[in-house]
């Protein structure tokens, strides 16, 4: 898999290779990006061969390694709705409903809160 991260140039500093890893039963890609707040996003997605599913995990943390968000669907959530696609806000414990994402969504989020950083008063 290869991603067209040119459309989010404003906020990634720096990339790593994204190279896939194909195995038998699955191709692995793994990779992680710098933003521009010094933020990273840990990115692994898993390509199912058989059945064409998509395992995916995207992680935010700052610069610090503190937990910001985490879009998965590694694990079903009984009592989402949308199990099991989820995300992790602000912790692992606080578990919320999320629409099944691509590394696209996720960095069009983030740009997002980039532009307009939430502030505390």
């Amino acid at each position: 898999m290869t991603y067209d991260l040119y459309s989010f140039r404003h906020i990634i500093v720096l990339s790593s290779s994204f190279e896939p890893v194909n195995r038998p039963e699955i191709t692995q890609v793994r990779g992680q990006l710098t933003l521009s707040d010094q933020s990273v996003l840990h990115v692994r997605e898993n390509y199912i061969i058989a059945t064409g599913w998509i395992d995916y995990s995207y992680h935010w943390q700052s610069a610090t390694h503190q937990f910001i968000h985490r879009w998965d669907n590694a694990h079903p959530v009984p009592i989402l709705e949308t199990s099991p696609h989820h995300q992790h806000i602000g912790s692992e414990e606080n578990v919320q409903p999320a629409e099944p994402m691509t590394l696209e969504k996720v960095l069009a989020f983030i740009a997002s809160q980039l532009a307009h950083p939430l502030t505390s008063d």
